[in-house]
């Protein structure tokens, strides 16, 4: 089968299963996606089944397609797939190969009208979800009285709530039901304590479970107007993608034998990470209680219990922990089958992963594995330290990986692992302000960079003026770079315009940012917009007053932008910070991965695409929040090919790999995190426990007081801690030959860390394999004097002097002063003097440009051709008519024109000479005066009733081009009239005229009148030319129309 290793004993034994239900547990670099592609070519090979019989499933997009590569290219090499006897125009019949969400897709498109579902419904994607929600909340009208009123998160609720109900296929009525019981129970437990001892500390819990209950009943009336939004507008989400898969193919059984008759075996990829509807949809396609319903149906689920990390966005470990449940076979024995060789890791690092998983090999036996080493492996190397303070482990990080790359190894192939994105923004600092180019993976480490985070507080400053936090960000920045004396003066002004009085007067400048930028009573919020908008006459510096100055405006000027695309109001923001010059133009080795953060944040706004054209500020914001709050993975981002050291947290970094893995941040409750995941008991997002479809193997609530919910609480933290040691498995296990496992004693904090559990076990692999280790400080005892105190965090603010670059482009610009800019270039040959005459001419340009754009006029060029209207405009108004050359604004909709439109199109048609006619040279464009249809009828009846009602003209609507001095003028005339024969005339212009003032400009007369004489070689003499009063019937023939020389003088073109 050309594989790249020797297929173990292990792999063959899966590669050759019998036809049954079989479970694979795959450990981590075992080669499970090799396995699957192999599995499918022995099948092939046997005659077991063909080609387009299999399905393999899997979660990614990029996983299905190097899945579906993998198979189809080892049945080519094996010579299964022969494409030589496929008819031209057809397809090879290969096996199936698509995500979990994509064959859900084309269930609902070929079976969803059994269901009543519409095929073209529309899915859309996570981030076009909270355009969707944000939608619902502004426009929802019903009554809401506990729900937060802060946006971002009201819209995060909402789609939690929506996510999990479709996830766990539950309906409103079922959380009503379940909440109202919960509810009685709550209120029985606090009626209890009052009769009794009344502890104010055992009535609150039981209050706020209430309290939280109550918000959820205010939080499904969103849920319903989402999901009718939804509906409204033929849309649908991955959730309910699923959920409806689900309730088809229960509601429809004959969809399970259609697709049992397709596919005869069935592959399930990382099936350790589906949730439970999937499981659910799976289950009754390709599973059921007797042999003609599915019972022993081939499945072979391939997937790892350890690394069932993503329990908190819908996935279940119990699916595949319970597989044998879920698909029985016939014979009702278990199929489970190990693959244990890893084919990644070195052997030191496997036997570390395999001393952090011991507690969960001892609890689920053979429903894990336990890992081991390819027979070619090297023993790999692994180091751990604990530091006295947070600067030293980025110190040191820093130096290590330098040291190690130079060593041989390539940016790219080192990865650093944090827990979460806090501490992402702290390694990213360290190691580009090393001059090591960083990428950080993913959006919700990108919002935190100083380059993205300036865009994103101007953002959240665009949509609310009272987001201090924003303002600060930006006005400490190293662009407005506003000390703390006028901060503090323009904190106190804050407070001032808000008039907040009697407060706390804060101990520091610290506490006084502070207390601004958290805020107290929504009524009387101080907002730092208004003080750099208003800033008073206290004594701030000059500096100061002219950046608040600076700031404000800008930031109106982006203000009239709000309604702009979303992607062109970021780039705007971006020109006018001037950001993406500062970072063309730095020279640190890290400027060009800070680039590449910034343009990867562009392209995630870009990929924030609307769902029918309503894209909103509120929305991405709510987005962004998410991104930043949770780092859940909400954007699918993977790893580019920048040769750089990528930095992550350690949820994104499952299925990667490097071959030098830093593990950072390794401490006493930061990882493993001591925060627990939020129960539905204290947050109305959250779906209660007991309505949950793996609610057998989750904590569940019993009883209803103080100790019930503590116990409750207990249980789950013991249950989190679980998943939070199969993410330290999954970070240790990324690792291919080096493994680094740090972390701190001091932060900022007054109370010190100590070394975590996960940090212990490999220290104590290291002893055993007699490599004690010197960098090790246990936790120092309470009240333990902190070593940062003894050093002085102070620096000169804003720093003083220019920076690396700046400095860089003043010498530049004092070199090109010193330069005699006449003198000529001298000892250049031929291609030298070509490459400084492109220099000369870039530089022309570009000064060009600058002085245009700070010039106060603009010369603006006549358009090529101008209509007869615009002639009038241009003579009677120039600065008007240069107004709107320089900025067209679309005009407001006028009825009256728009029926002048329709009399000139009812003279057409009446005549019989419909023309082409360019949607600038619509007739009557330049009329007004008809109210509605009922008006139109009294004019189209009035111009019957007249002199040309009966006439018939010897040309309607007749186009014309004519060039005045070099400016063409382009039109139509409403009507030529041919004059009897002996009359002094050869023919009339007529222009109709439909308003009700009789006051039209002779000049568009004059330039019909000519048009019309050279268009036909009649003497100007022999044309005459009248304005035709529609409603009062009367022609005006206006006297002395200037000719040509007499246009062009009164036009002064």
């Amino acid at each position: 089968m050309k594989a790249t290793h020797t297929a173990s004993d292990e792999q063959w034994a899966a590669i050759t299963a019998p036809l049954r239900p079989t479970v694979v547990v795959a450990g981590a670099g075992s080669g499970k996606t090799t396995l699957m592609a192999q599995r499918v070519v022995w099948l092939v090979a046997t005659g077991r089944v063909r080609p387009e019989e299999v399905l393999g499933l899997t979660f990614t997009t990029k996983a299905a397609a190097e899945l579906r590569q993998r198979v189809t290219k080892a049945l080519g090499d094996a010579g299964l797939l022969d494409r030589s006897v496929v008819v031209e125009g057809e397809d090879v019949l290969e096996p199936t190969v698509a995500t979990y969400h994509a064959y859900a897709a084309n269930l609902l498109t070929d079976h969803g009208l059994r269901i009543g579902h519409e095929p073209d419904t529309r899915v859309v994607s996570d981030a076009s979800r909270y355009q969707l929600g944000a939608r619902v909340i502004e426009r929802f009208t019903g009554h809401i009285e506990l729900l937060t009123d802060h946006p971002a998160t009201a819209i995060q609720n909402l789609l939690a709530l929506d996510g999990a109900m479709s996830e766990h296929l539950v309906d409103a009525d079922a959380v009503r039901r379940i909440d109202a019981e919960a509810r009685r129970g709550f209120e029985r437990a606090i009626e209890e304590e009052q009769a009794g001892k009344g502890r104010k500390t055992y009535l609150e819990p039981p209050a706020k479970a209430i309290n939280a209950i109550d918000r959820r009943a205010e939080l499904l009336q969103l849920v319903a107007g989402y999901r009718q939004l939804k509906a409204d507008l033929g849309l649908m989400d991955f959730g309910d993608q699923i959920a409806l898969a689900a309730r088809l193919v229960d509601d429809q059984p004959e969809v399970g034998e259609i697709e049992r008759g397709r596919f005869k075996v069935v592959l399930l990829d990382e099936y350790q990470d589906t949730s439970v509807a999937q499981a659910t949809m799976l289950a009754r396609l390709f599973s059921g209680p007797d042999d003609d319903h599915g019972l022993g149906h081939p499945v072979m689920a391939v997937g790892d219990p350890n690394q069932a990390i993503y329990g908190w966005r819908g996935a279940s470990v119990s699916n595949i922990l319970n597989f044998a449940e879920t698909f029985p076979a016939a014979d009702g024995e278990p199929g489970r089958l190990p693959l244990t060789v890893n084919r990644r890791s070195d052997r030191r690092i496997l036997d570390v992963a395999n001393r952090l998983a011991q507690p969960l090999l001892e609890a689920y036996g053979d429903k894990v594995a336990r890992l081991r080493a390819a027979e070619i492996a090297e023993q790999g190397r692994v180091e751990t330290h604990v530091f006295e303070r947070a600067v030293d482990e980025l110190g040191w990080l820093a130096a290590e990986v330098r040291r190690v790359h130079e060593s041989g190894t390539g940016w790219s192939d080192i990865g650093v692992l944090s827990r979460d994105n806090a501490q992402g923004e702290e390694v990213y600092d360290a190691l580009t302000s090393a001059g090591i180019p960083v990428e950080i993976v993913g959006l919700s480490g990108l919002v935190r960079l100083p380059e993205v985070a300036e865009v994103v507080a101007t953002l959240t400053l665009m949509h609310d003026v009272t987001a201090n936090t924003s303002m600060l960000t930006l006005l400490t920045g190293p662009r407005w770079a506003i000390g703390p004396r006028d901060l503090r003066l323009l904190a106190l002004r804050a407070a001032e315009i808000a008039g907040v009085r009697g407060r706390k007067a804060a101990a520091s400048v610290a506490d006084q940012l502070l207390q601004i930028a958290d805020g107290i009573d929504a009524s009387e919020l101080p907002a730092l917009s208004d003080a750099v908008e208003a800033p008073g006459e206290a004594a701030y510096s000059s500096e100061a007053l002219d950046r608040f100055g600076l700031l404000a405006a800008e930031l109106r000027r982006l203000r009239s932008h709000v309604g702009d695309p979303l992607l062109d109001v970021v780039r705007r923001i971006i020109d006018i910070t001037g950001v993406d010059v500062e970072l063309a133009s730095a020279t640190s080795p890290a400027a060009a991965a800070r680039r590449d953060n910034l343009d990867l944040f562009v392209k995630a706004v870009a990929e924030f695409q609307s769902v029918d054209g309503d894209v909103t500020l509120p929305a991405l914001l709510a987005y962004l929040t998410a991104e930043d709050d949770q780092g859940n993975g909400l954007d699918v981002a993977t790893p580019t090919a920048a040769d750089s050291v990528k930095l992550l947290t350690v949820h994104r970094a499952k299925g990667l790999e490097w071959s030098s893995v830093f593990c950072v941040g390794v401490g006493e409750t930061r990882f493993p995190s001591n925060r627990s995941r939020t129960l539905w008991t204290s947050s109305p997002a959250v779906l209660p426990a007991p309505l949950r479809g793996d609610r057998a193997d989750q904590p569940q609530l019993v009883g209803h007081d103080k100790a019930a919910l503590d116990a409750y609480r207990t249980a789950t933290r013991a249950h989190d801690a679980e998943e939070e040691l199969r993410l330290g498995y999954v970070a240790y296990t990324r690792a291919a030959h080096h493994l680094s496992v740090t972390s701190y004693v001091w932060g900022q904090r007054s109370t010190p860390f100590g070394p975590s559990s996960y940090q212990a076990v490999v220290r104590e692999q290291l002893e055993e394999w007699g490599e004690p280790v010197d960098d090790w400080i246990e936790k120092p005892a309470p009240k333990s004097p902190n070593p940062n105190d003894d050093v002085d965090p102070s620096r000169p603010w804003p720093v003083p002097g220019p920076g690396e670059e700046a400095a860089r482009r003043l010498a530049a610009a004092a070199l090109v002063r010193s330069v005699d800019p006449t003198a000529p270039d001298e000892d250049l040959d031929m291609v030298e003097a070509a490459l400084v005459a492109d220099w000369d001419d870039d530089l022309t340009q570009l000064v060009a440009e600058a002085r245009a754009e700070r010039a106060t006029a603009v010369d603006l060029p006549l358009p090529s051709s101008l209509s007869a209207t615009s002639i009038a405009r241009l003579r009677d108004d120039p600065d008007g008519f240069a107004r709107e050359l320089a900025r067209p604004m679309p005009r407001p909709p006028a009825p009256a024109a728009r029926f002048g439109t329709a009399f000139h199109a009812w003279v057409e048609d009446r005549f019989g000479q419909q023309a082409l006619i360019e949607p600038d040279e619509l007739p009557g464009r330049a009329d007004a005066g008809i109210d509605d249809e009922a008006d139109l009828g009294e004019v189209v009846k009035r111009f019957e009733d007249g002199p040309f009602g009966d006439r018939a003209p010897h040309a309607v609507e007749a186009p014309f081009a004519l060039v005045l001095a070099g400016q063409v003028v382009r039109g139509r005339i409403d009507a030529v009239y041919a004059e009897p024969a002996g009359s002094d005339a050869d023919y009339l212009v007529v222009d109709w005229k439909t308003s009700r003032h009789e006051t039209a400009d002779p000049l568009q007369l004059a330039l019909y009148r000519l048009a019309w004489s050279e268009l036909t070689g009649t003497p100007l003499d022999r044309v005459r030319a009248a304005f035709h009063y529609v409603r009062s019937g009367r022609t005006v023939e206006p006297k002395d129309l200037p000719d040509r020389a007499g246009l062009e003088q009164l036009l002064d073109l």
